[in-house]
């Protein structure tokens, strides 16, 4: 039996008649991937300096990080979220080696999975060494992405849209990894699609087997399965009402503590300044969603601030998914994280809740309007 849904195959089926990519475009993706192995060689790769590597210190062409996230954009985007995807820099010695060795092998399926589809001892190794690094912990973009430039017969470009398109795609998916061990494991039932649907004689009257590459399954799902709102998520929106408008008074709220947060915070600070005050004090991941605030304190512990109008035990768990997630991929062995709710109301849920977690208090938030003469 295949993986692939009843419903799905009918999309894929029906949707094959109105696709085309042109062989322009599929060379186009060919080159610029020749274009950036043949720069960031592995032995190039060995010698990278920290400006050659993180994006945003300056180098452009002759920078890793700013390749992948902005001038190779074709090959699937991975721009969003802050940059601790890339690693700290004080771990750049550990980062180079994953690099050298992940973009030391061959493109053949058999480095990376065994004929049962699992992981093989090579696969093992590069995920265990991206675990001992803060930030590629649980991240599947840069190394994904890499994967892909170096092995376009293996991997295929989709990075955060992983989930999204499995669960459009197969009858029964679920997630058990994070970081590189779930894109590779996700990676290989793509592989397996694919395998599926050039069984199928009706879609390979369409458009011939050579044809159908990675390259032509990442643009043929996302034009089977494109990102928008199912009908009946529409309708569940109308119904929301309430909560829009909670979210709206709470992004205003958001605006007004960015701007007065050294008044109001006195004792913390952003812990990527740049960042976040660009974004309002937002700090982004790219797997658990994107937190108000992320400060240190003075004495550089972290502080995970979650600002709601109305705080429940739902708020309790988001704020323990942002701080368990800072614990993972940013805080050193030394560093706690704390968490801090601010509200302006709460339930009793909350209150129970709030009291078998020791690192997590909660404040509420008034605001007071005067007016008065310049």
């Amino acid at each position: 039996m295949g993986l692939i849904s009843y419903d799905a195959k009918e999309v894929i089926l029906e949707k094959i008649k109105d696709f085309h990519l042109s062989d322009e475009d599929l060379n186009k993706r060919v080159q610029m991937r020749k274009e950036f192995v043949s720069v960031f060689t592995p032995t190039r790769i060995k010698n990278l300096t920290p400006e050659e590597y993180f994006p945003g210190l300056g180098k452009k062409d002759d920078c890793i990080g700013y390749q992948l996230e902005w001038a190779t954009r074709p090959l699937g985007s991975i721009k969003g979220g802050s940059m601790a995807k890339y690693g700290p820099k004080e771990q750049f010695a550990e980062i180079k080696k994953l690099l050298v060795d992940l973009t030391s092998l061959s493109d053949e399926i058999s480095n990376f999975y065994t004929p049962k589809g699992e992981l093989t001892d090579k696969s093992k190794v590069l995920i265990e060494n991206s675990r001992k690094i803060r930030g590629m912990k649980s991240g599947r973009t840069v190394l994904g992405k890499l994967l892909s430039i170096y092995y376009p017969n293996t991997f295929i470009p989709f990075f955060t849209d992983q989930d999204y398109l499995l669960n459009s795609t197969l009858k029964d998916y679920s997630e058990d990894s994070i970081g590189l061990e779930s894109y590779m494991k996700n990676n290989y039932l793509f592989l397996k699609i694919k395998e599926e649907i050039l069984s199928e004689p009706s879609f390979l009257k369409k458009v011939t087997q050579e044809k159908i590459t990675n390259d032509f399954l990442y643009k043929f799902l996302y034009f089977c399965f494109p990102r928008t709102k199912e009908p009946k998520e529409q309708e569940e929106e109308k119904g929301q009402e309430k909560e829009r408008f909670e979210a709206l008074e709470t992004e205003h709220y958001q605006k007004l503590i960015h701007r007065n947060f050294q008044k109001l915070f006195g004792k913390y600070r952003y812990y990527d300044e740049e960042f976040q005050n660009a974004h309002e004090g937002h700090y982004s991941t790219e797997d658990v969603g994107t937190m108000d605030f992320l400060c240190l304190d003075r004495s550089d512990n972290f502080v995970v601030i979650e600002l709601k109008r109305k705080s429940t035990d739902r708020t309790l768990a988001q704020l323990c998914r942002y701080m368990g997630w800072v614990k993972e991929n940013l805080a050193k062995e030394d560093q706690k994280v704390y968490g801090l709710i601010v509200s302006e109301l709460k339930d009793i849920k909350l209150e129970y809740a709030i009291k078998v977690v020791p690192n997590v208090e909660i404040k509420q938030m008034t605001l007071n309007v005067m007016i008065g003469d310049f």
